[in-house]
C-alpha cells in the first residue's frame, strides 16, 4: 500500500473502532440502566433492538447517496453527529428519552459501514487484506469499549461513559478533513467486466443476483449471531463466572471479560483478511461456519473457565467470517455500484439482525439468561446451510477470481 492507501486504512480503521464502540456502551452499562430505570431484560432488549434497527435502516440510503455526496461529507455527518447525540444521551432523564437518543446515535452510525467498505474497495488496490486490517482495528474498539466503559461506569456512572466517548468522534472528524477520499479512475471499471451496468433494470438484476442474495442472507445471519450474543455478553459473563479481581464490581468484571473475549476478534478479522487474498474463499468460509456452531451451542451449559474458552473460540471464528464475506461481495460488484450494494448488504444485516436483541431479551426473561446462546445457535446452524449453498452456486457457475 502507498501512503494515501495507508491513510485511508488508518482513518477507517480508527473510525471502525469508534463506530462499534458507540454500539457497545449500552450492553456494557445494561445492569446500571436496569437499576436506574427499573427495566427488565425484555424491555432493555427492545431498547438495544431499536438502536440496532436504526443502525441498519440508514445503511441503505447512505450507500445510495455515497457517489452523490461523496465519502468525506458522509463521514463528517456520521461522526460529528454521533458526538453531538452522545452528549444528549448522557443527559437523558428517562428510559424513553434515552431510547430516543440511542435511536439517533444508531441512525448516524448506520452511515459508516457502507461508506467505509465502498471507500476502501475503491481506494485500495489490495482491498482484501485492507478490509481485514480495517476489521482488526475495529475489533480494538470492540475490545476496549467494554473495558473502558465498564471502568468508567462502575466509578462515575453510565452517563459519564457517553460524555467521554463523544470526544473521539470530534477528533476523527477533524482528521478526516485532511484525508484524500477522491475516487480513483483506474478502479472504477470494477473487478468483473460481466457486472458492468448498462441500465436501471440491469443494475437491479445485478444487485439481486443469486450469489449476492446469498451473501446478503449470510450477513444477516452473521449479524444475528453477533448482535444477540454481544447484547447480553457482559451480563452473562458477570453472572456465569466466579472470577474476582481487586474490589471490582460485576459491571466492571463483565466488561473486562468481554474485552478479553472481543480482543480475539483482532486476530479473527486480520486472519480473515489474509485468507481473503487466497483462492477458494467459499470453501474456507464454509469450514469456518462449521467451527462456529458447536462453540455457541455448548456455551449455554458451561461456566467459568470453560465458558470463557468457548466464548473466545466463538468470537474469534465469527470475526473470521466478516472480511471474507465483504471481499466476496466486492468481487461480485463494480466500484460504481459498490456503495449501493454495501448499503443493501448492511441495511439487511443490521435491520433484520437487530431483532436478535429483542429475541435474546425474550429468551433471557422467559427461560433464563443461560438459554440465550442456545437460542442463537439456530442461526449459526443456518449459517452453515447458506455457506454450503454459496459454495454449490459458485461451483455451478464455474471458476472465478474468488
Amino acid at each position: 500500500m502507498n501512503r494515501s492507501e495507508k491513510m485511508i486504512v488508518a482513518l477507517t480503521g480508527c473510525s471502525h473502532a469508534l463506530s462499534h464502540g458507540y454500539q457497545l456502551i449500552f450492553p456494557t452499562v445494561l445492569l446500571l440502566l436496569q437499576k436506574e430505570f427499573s427495566a427488565g431484560y425484555l424491555e432493555l432488549g427492545v431498547v438495544g433492538n431499536v438502536m440496532s434497527l436504526a443502525y441498519g435502516l440508514g445503511a441503505l440510503p447512505a450507500g445510495m447517496i455515497y457517489n452523490r455526496l461523496g465519502p468525506k461529507k458522509l463521514f463528517l455527518f456520521c461522526f460529528f453527529g454521533s458526538s453531538m447525540f452522545s452528549f444528549l444521551v448522557a443527559a437523558s432523564p428517562s428510559l424513553i428519552l434515552f431510547t430516543a437518543g440511542l435511536t439517533f446515535l444508531g441512525a448516524l452510525g448506520s452511515i459508516y459501514h457502507p461508506l467505509a467498505n465502498a471507500l476502501i474497495t475503491a481506494k485500495v488496490r489490495g482491498y482484501g487484506k485492507a478490509l481485514g486490517i480495517h476489521g482488526a482495528i475495529g475489533n480494538i474498539g470492540l475490545t476496549m469499549t467494554p473495558l473502558i466503559a465498564g471502568l468508567i461506569a462502575s466509578s462515575l456512572g453510565w452517563r459519564h461513559v457517553y460524555l467521554w466517548f463523544a470526544m473521539p468522534g470530534i477528533i476523527l472528524s477533524l482528521w478526516a478533513l485532511s484525508v484524500d477520499m477522491s475516487s480513483r479512475p483506474h478502479l472504477q471499471e470494477g473487478d468483473n467486466p460481466s457486472l458492468r451496468q448498462e441500465s436501471l433494470g440491469k443494475r437491479l438484476r445485478i444487485y439481486f443476483s443469486l450469489p449476492l442474495v446469498i451473501l446478503y442472507i449470510i450477513n444477516i445471519l452473521h449479524h444475528f449471531c453477533f448482535q444477540g450474543a454481544i447484547t447480553f455478553l457482559p451480563t452473562y459473563l458477570a453472572k456465569r463466572t466466579s472470577f474476582h479481581l481487586f474490589s471490582l464490581d460485576s459491571v466492571a468484571i463483565g466488561g473486562m471479560l468481554s474485552a478479553i473475549v472481543l480482543s480475539m476478534g483482532v486476530f479473527g478479522q486480520y486472519g480473515g483478511g489474509v485468507l481473503s487474498q487466497k483462492s477458494r474463499l467459499e470453501r474456507n468460509f464454509l469450514l469456518i461456519t462449521i467451527i462456529v456452531f458447536p462453540t455457541i451451542f455448548i456455551m449455554s451449559f458451561t461456566t467459568d473457565f470453560l465458558l470463557l474458552a468457548l466464548t473466545l473460540l466463538y468470537f474469534t471464528f465469527l470475526f473470521f467470517l466478516q472480511p471474507i464475506n465483504n471481499t466476496l461481495l466486492a468481487r461480485h460488484t463494480t466500484a460504481p455500484m459498490r456503495g449501493t450494494a454495501f448499503g443493501i448488504y448492511f441495511f439487511s444485516a443490521f435491520a433484520i439482525g437487530s431483532l436478535a436483541s429483542s429475541y435474546s431479551g425474550f429468551v433471557a426473561q422467559t427461560f433464563g439468561l443461560q438459554w440465550v446462546f442456545l437460542g442463537l445457535s439456530g442461526s449459526a446452524l443456518l449459517l452453515i446451510f447458506f455457506a454450503l449453498f454459496l459454495l454449490k452456486v459458485k461451483e455451478s457457475i464455474g471458476p472465478s477470481h474468488s
